[in-house]
C-alpha cells in the first residue's frame, strides 16, 4: 500500500486508522503487525482482502489473497491475512509464526503481541499515528530444552507419582515414553506425557488398575487392561507370549479394554531375550480415511515384527497404516510447524498441511491406497474383531475424549525361531541357521545393492532408529519447549 488514508465508523464519527500509511511486504515474507485492537485488526483485514476500498491512497494485492486466524497455514502462491487475537495463546509459547514460500503472511495482532517475543523469522511492526513502524526485535522464547535421558525418566516418573501413579507402573510408563524419544519418535515420546495426565483427571486412564492375564490354552491367554495405563498391559501380554512361545514353538495374547500403549516396538526386548519372532497388532480410535473416503472411520492402527539376532537390539519393523502416525503430526503441532503435503486431510476432506486440523475432524490417507487398506484391516481383524471384540470405529480418541476410557486392543503372537528352524521340522534344511540375522543381513546387503554407491545411512527400516538411540545416548535429547512448559518442568 502507498499513501494510505482509511477511516473507519459511520459519518461524522469516523477513526481514522492510517494517516498516508505505506507497507510494502514481499513473496515469502511474514510480517507481524502488533498493537491493532479488535476493530483495527477487522478493517485492515477488509482492506487487505478488497472487501473495503481506501479513504485515499493505493492498495497492490496479490490475486489470491484469503483471511484467516492464526493457525491457519498458506497453500502454494496465495497471501494470508490472519487475525491473531488480543495476545499470543498460552498454549502458542514458542511456537513459530506460519511462514509461506511463494506467498507472504500478515499476522494482525492486538497489544499483547508487541511484548511477546515471538520465534522464527518475521519483520515486526506496529500502526503508531496511522502509519506502520518498524519494531525493535525481542529476544525469542526456546524452541527446545536439552534434557538427559535420565533426567527425562526421572521427571516423567515423577509427574506421573504426583498424579496418582504407583512406583512400578509410573518406572514403565516412563521407560517407554524415553524410549521413543531415545530411538527418534518423539510423536510417542514424552509429548504423550501431557494428554495422559489430562486423561488421569478426566477419568480415561484408571489410576490403580492392574492388567489381568486368563491363560486360555498353554499357548493362548487374553489380557484385561481394565482402563488402567496401556503400557503395563501390553508389556504383560509381550513376556507372556515370548515365554510361551519360546516353550512351546508358537502362542498368542489378545488384549482388550486398554489405553495407549506408546511404539509397539517398545515391548521387543521379551522376544529377543527368547529368541521369539513376534508380530505385534494394535488397533486405535479412527483417524485414517480409506481410499475415496473425505472423513476418518479406521484407526492408524500400527503393525510391528521384531526380529531376534545375535547383537543387543532386533531388528524391527513398526508401522502405521496410515501414511504417517497420528502422533507425528501433532508432534508437528507441537513445533508448530506444518506438515508436508499428503500427509492430512481437513474435516472437508481437502488436503492441508495445518497438522491442527487432524483432531478438528480431520483425518490421515492410508498409504498404498488399497494394499494399504487391506493392512490395516489385517490389523482391525486380528487385534480388533478378534482379540478384542470391537473395531476401531469404537475406540475413543485419546485426545478429544479424555473422560473415556479409549478401549484400544492389541494382539501378540510369537514364533520361536528354535522351534521353526529345528531339524525335525526342516528336514529340508538342516543347516537352518539359529537365528534370524544372517537373512535380515542378506536382505540388507540386497537393498545396498540397489544403488550405483554405498547409500548414506540409513536406508534400511531398522537404521534410523539406531542412529538416533546412540546420538540420545551420547547428547541428551531436545524436547519441545511447549511441551516442557505445559508440564510444568523447570528448563533449566
Amino acid at each position: 500500500m502507498s499513501d494510505v488514508v482509511l477511516a473507519l465508523g459511520p459519518d461524522g464519527a469516523e477513526r481514522v486508522l492510517l494517516r498516508g500509511a505505506d507497507l510494502r511486504v514481499a513473496d515469502g515474507e511474514t510480517v507481524l503487525i502488533g498493537g491493532l485492537d479488535r476493530e483495527a485488526r477487522r478493517g485492515l483485514t477488509s482492506l487487505l482482502t478488497g472487501r473495503l476500498r481506501p479513504t485515499y491512497g493505493t492498495v497492490r494485492t496479490p490475486a489470491r489473497v484469503r483471511a484467516g486466524v492464526l493457525g491457519d497455514l498458506p497453500r502454494p502462491g496465495e497471501t494470508l491475512v490472519l487475525d491473531a487475537g488480543d495476545r499470543p495463546a498460552t498454549t502458542a509459547a514458542g511456537t513459530p509464526l506460519p511462514h509461506g514460500p511463494d506467498g507472504a503472511v500478515l499476522v494482525l495482532g492486538g497489544p499483547g503481541w508487541t511484548t511477546s517475543p515471538i520465534p522464527g523469522a518475521h519483520r515486526a511492526l506496529a500502526l503508531q499515528g496511522g502509519h506502520f513502524q518498524a519494531e525493535p526485535p525481542r529476544q525469542a522464547p526456546q524452541l527446545a530444552v536439552h534434557m538427559t535421558l535420565e533426567d527425562v525418566r526421572q521427571r516423567t516418573r515423577r509427574s506421573l507419582a504426583e498424579a496418582g501413579t504407583d512406583t512400578a507402573t509410573a518406572a514403565l510408563v516412563a521407560d517407554v515414553l524415553a524410549d521413543a524419544d531415545r530411538r527418534g519418535h518423539g510423536s510417542h515420546g514424552v509429548a504423550l506425557l501431557p494428554t495422559y495426565l489430562r486423561r488421569i483427571a478426566d477419568g480415561g486412564i484408571v489410576v490403580g488398575a492392574e492388567p489381568r492375564l486368563t491363560p486360555v490354552t498353554p499357548t493362548l491367554a487374553s489380557v484385561d487392561a481394565g482402563g488402567g495405563f496401556g503400557q503395563p498391559a501390553a508389556d504383560l501380554a509381550a513376556r507372556w507370549c515370548a515365554d510361551a512361545a519360546a516353550q512351546h514353538g508358537l502362542a498368542a495374547v489378545a488384549v482388550h479394554t486398554n489405553n495407549h500403549v506408546g511404539m509397539l516396538a517398545a515391548y521387543r526386548r521379551p522376544f529377543q531375550e527368547h529368541g521369539v519372532v513376534g508380530l505385534l497388532l494394535n488397533i486405535s480410535a479412527p483417524a485414517v480415511a480409506a481410499p475415496g473416503a473425505r472423513r476418518a472411520t479406521l484407526g492408524s492402527n500400527a503393525v510391528c515384527l521384531v526380529t531376534p539376532t545375535q547383537a543387543d537390539e532386533p531388528f524391527c519393523v513398526d508401522l502405521a497404516t496410515g501414511v504417517v502416525a497420528a502422533g507425528k503430526i501433532r508432534s508437528a503441532r507441537h513445533r508448530g510447524e506444518p506438515v508436508p503435503q499428503g500427509w492430512l486431510l481437513d474435516r472437508a476432506g481437502t488436503p492441508t498441511s495445518d497438522p491442527a486440523e487432524l483432531d478438528q475432524g480431520g483425518s490421515i490417507p492410508l498409504f498404498g491406497d488399497y494394499k494399504g487398506l487391506c493392512i490395516t484391516l489385517i490389523a482391525e481383524i486380528l487385534a480388533g474383531g478378534l482379540g478384542g471384540g470391537l473395531v476401531s470405529p469404537d475406540v475413543a480418541r485419546q485426545v478429544t475424549r479424555t473422560g473415556e476410557v479409549m478401549r484400544c486392543a492389541q494382539l501378540f503372537v510369537g514364533f520361536s525361531v528354535r522351534h521353526f528352524t529345528d531339524p525335525a521340522v526342516r528336514a529340508d534344511a538342516p543347516e537352518a541357521p539359529a537365528d534370524l540375522a544372517g537373512l535380515v543381513d542378506r536382505l540388507r546387503d540386497a537393498v545396498a545393492a540397489g544403488h550405483d554407491e554405498t547409500p548414506q545411512r540409513p536406508y534400511f527400516p531398522d537404521q534410523l532408529e539406531e542412529i538416533k538411540a546412540q546420538q540420545a545416548e551420547r547428547e541428551g535429547l531436545e524436547l519441545p519447549a511447549s511441551i516442557v512448559a505445559a508440564l510444568g518442568w523447570d528448563a533449566s
